[in-house]
């Protein structure tokens, strides 16, 4: 189910209604059965009700969603959910040196990534045998397994319950019906942020209060979130769209214009999901933390990940990087910690070359910026450099973050690295650099990177809440923003492809 939908519209006023009229352990069931609700209104791509299958586990499947109108990716979510509260409990009461609490973690670990694996990288990994020819001249053929919706997220967000509970940083939760809410809870169920478990059962236990100013606070971020996505992330995805399609007829600067398009494109659109996650969470009496900090005007790579999709940039540094030896290693191995979270972090969001070019990119990135920081040059930059250097640190982290933005949108290296070379203007094109067609787009994206940097100085506070004046002007600009320029056709969240 889309936020940007009717349907969901409809979805949350019945949900809000009834469950503020329940109470206790009824209400908590209720939303735990809308969250299901809600994650089987997904339509999977693999079936269709005009040509069910004649046999094998795909009948089946076809007939639950078909016939019974189940959506069978949710019994997914709800084994994964069973193997991590039963593995928690289990763990919580071995004793520390028990050798058999080491084996339970890894059955958590072993089905989430398992079931992660398989329906994300068997086709990638089918394809990287074919390509070494490891098995001589027989090729695998491909499985086209539909990735289920959200699972990147739901089993990251389980895993770190079960690791917390093996490391005895929180204490496994009895209930199984607020287990199975924590991990459904449908605001971030498909698209995150990844909330932790101490975060969501300290306001499962002690739900905040909802009074007028909170309603305010929330309609706010749930309104920019609209316009995020609607107004400036679908209308950036028309130029992206057409710069990656018909990027061997296009100048240097046109492709540049499309490849920092992408990036924005891919902000607006994944951090106004958040904002819609975090308010309408906020209006159900949990306050989850903020995703994103105006990352795109960033003066540093280190900056842009400290401000970028955060609830995922901390999962990997507190249960990838910090268990690795984080900083306080040799140098080599402090590269290796680097290189080992960030290829990681790529594979995270792809199974694919291109997704794994991006994440040696990333560190290759941070790396540099590690080392360049440690330099007397740098030091005298950036107690001399004064805004100039400022200014230029912000526009040439830009620079290299296009590089990663191109990996990261191409279908394949092969499409990314002529794209790559153009940002380099060494390119094959025939279009003369003075014929920009997407210049409107290029002014947009130039607004974009100066509004980011007023705001991200100044920290406006969420948003204008006891300024009544502020606070209605702010909403009559957002709507008649989504009135005028918002993309009507409802366009699925780019993230949730992974």
């Amino acid at each position: 189910m889309l936020f940007n939908s009717f349907e969901f519209l409809i979805f949350f006023f019945i949900t809000i209604i009834i469950g503020n009229i329940l109470k206790n352990r009824w209400q908590r069931l209720f939303f735990l059965l809308a969250s299901y609700y809600f994650y089987m209104a997904w339509q999977p791509s693999s079936i269709s009700c005009s040509a069910i299958a004649d046999s094998g586990l795909k009948y089946y499947t076809d007939r639950l969603h078909c016939d019974l109108k189940i959506n069978p990716y949710v019994f997914i979510l709800i084994f994964s959910t069973i193997i991590d509260y039963f593995a928690a409990r289990a763990i919580e009461r071995k004793e520390d040196g028990d050798a058999s609490r080491g084996w339970l973690l890894l059955l958590s670990l072993v089905v989430n990534i398992g079931t992660l694996g398989f329906f994300k990288y068997t086709d990638f990994l089918l394809g990287v045998i074919n390509d070494i020819h490891l098995l001589g001249a027989f090729q695998f053929e491909k499985q086209n397994i539909i990735l289920p919706v959200g699972i990147s997220f739901y089993t990251f967000q389980s895993m770190s319950y079960t690791i917390d509970v093996y490391n005895r940083k929180i204490e496994a939760r009895k209930s199984f019906l607020d287990f199975a809410l924590y991990v459904a809870f449908f605001p971030q169920l498909v698209a995150g942020p990844i909330v932790r478990a101490e975060t969501f059962f300290r306001d499962l236990d002690y739900r905040l209060s909802v009074h007028k100013e909170h309603i305010e606070a929330a309609f706010a971020l749930i309104l920019i979130g609209f316009t995020r996505k609607i107004v400036f992330a679908d209308n950036l995805g028309k130029v992206v769209d057409a710069t990656f399609a018909n990027y061997q007829n296009l100048n240097s600067i046109e492709i540049w214009t499309g490849a920092l398009a992408f990036g924005w494109q891919i902000y607006f659109d994944f951090a106004g999901y958040t904002d819609i996650a975090i308010g309408v969470a906020r209006l159900f009496g949990f306050q989850f933390n903020a995703n994103f900090n105006f990352p795109m005007s960033c003066r540093n790579i280190a900056d842009h990940w400290s401000r970028w999709h955060i609830s995922f940039s901390t999962w990997i540094r507190d249960y990838i990087y910090i268990p690795l030896g984080g900083s306080r290693v040799s140098v080599l191995m402090y590269i290796r910690n680097i290189m080992i979270t960030w290829l990681f972090a790529g594979l995270w969001h792809g199974a694919a070359y291109h997704y794994i070019g991006w994440g040696i990119w990333q560190g290759t990135m941070l790396l540099t910026h590690k080392f360049y920081g440690d330099t007397s040059v740098s030091k005298f930059l950036n107690e001399k450099g004064g805004k100039v250097y400022d200014l230029f640190a912000r526009i040439f982290t830009m620079f290299c973050l296009a590089f990663g933005f191109i990996m990261f949108r191409a279908e394949t290296m092969e499409k990314a690295i002529p794209m790559m070379k153009a940002l380099l203007f060494i390119n094959d094109s025939s279009v003369p650099l003075t014929k920009w067609t997407n210049y409107r787009y290029g002014i947009l994206l130039v607004i974009c990177f100066t509004a980011s940097y007023i705001f991200s100085k100044r920290q406006i506070p969420t948003l204008l809440t006891g300024n009544w004046i502020k606070y209605s002007l702010f909403v009559i600009v957002n709507i008649l923003l989504l009135l005028l320029f918002g993309v009507t056709e409802s366009q699925n969240f780019l993230y949730f492809q992974f």
